[in-house]
């Protein structure tokens, strides 16, 4: 008896040390998972800081085609992956014709490991398009990327809105430019919604598993500013202070 007491206290042990070892093996790896994360939006603050130094101005949400409708163009990933790593993709494209062409499908199914979080979580993909887990921030509303510059609820990105470092009304340190998601969708080459969007004041929350952005780190999701820093954003914000943060001039949804 005394035996088969001591063989279940022996058990236990070492079922409880190995439920801390598994425990611990996950915290170690999603700390070097956000520390990915963080690195590749590091990444894209520095490429898109150097797309302005090169041309005076911030990508906007689609390259400018105007033979074909801003959903149709090749998006702003497009327009900075020269500035992230030196590949022929870009060189490849045809920058003439849309993000569906056949001429331009072989990026669309490209991994582009910079753009993607490793903490994504894993699921069934829903095409063989390759999206990205980095999302542009357009404003507040559905309609905020069609917005005019002046608008108080326009943001970052835009399809006409040919945004300069002057335009940054409250500073690039109180600017949201990008922000991660798990909703992540469509094709990473496409301008619209696979690559930008506005907040939605009345849909999913803002953060979380089920939310408009995060989803992929606990308590939160990591952004990249108009200057290029990269913040952890708590989803316990007020809502009022990250609307606030995707607009140009930090009113939010203010009227």
């Amino acid at each position: 008896m005394r035996n088969a007491i001591q063989a279940l206290i022996v058990l236990l042990i070492l079922l409880s040390c190995g439920g801390m070892f598994t425990l611990a093996v996950a915290k170690v790896r999603e700390a070097a998972n956000r520390s990915q994360c963080v690195n590749n939006l590091k990444q894209l603050g520095m490429a898109i800081e150097n797309y302005q130094g090169t041309y005076a101005k911030f990508p906007k949400a689609a390259e400018e085609n105007p033979k074909l409708p801003p959903e149709k163009r090749l998006s702003w990933c497009v327009a900075v992956w020269p500035y992230m790593e030196s590949s022929p993709i870009y060189s490849k494209m045809d920058h003439k014709k849309g993000w569906d062409a056949e001429e331009n499908r072989f990026a669309a199914l490209t991994v582009l490991r910079p753009y993607q979080c490793p903490s994504y979580p894993e699921r069934p993909p829903a095409s063989t398009l390759i999206p990205i887990d980095y999302i542009g921030i357009t404003g507040i509303g559905v309609d905020a990327i069609e917005l005019p510059l002046e608008d108080t609820r326009a943001g970052f990105f835009g399809y006409d809105r040919a945004l300069t470092k002057a335009d940054l009304k409250c500073g690039g340190s109180e600017t949201t430019m990008i922000v991660e998601t798990s909703q992540a969708s469509g094709a990473w080459t496409a301008a619209g919604s696979p690559t930008s969007r506005g907040l939605l004041p009345e849909g999913s929350p803002y953060f979380g598993s089920e939310g408009q952005f995060g989803g992929n780190h606990p308590r939160g999701a990591n952004c990249v500013l108009a200057d290029g820093s990269v913040r952890f954003i708590e989803k316990s914000i007020d809502s009022r202070v990250w609307e606030a943060m995707a607009t140009l001039g930090g009113k939010g949804n203010q009227e």
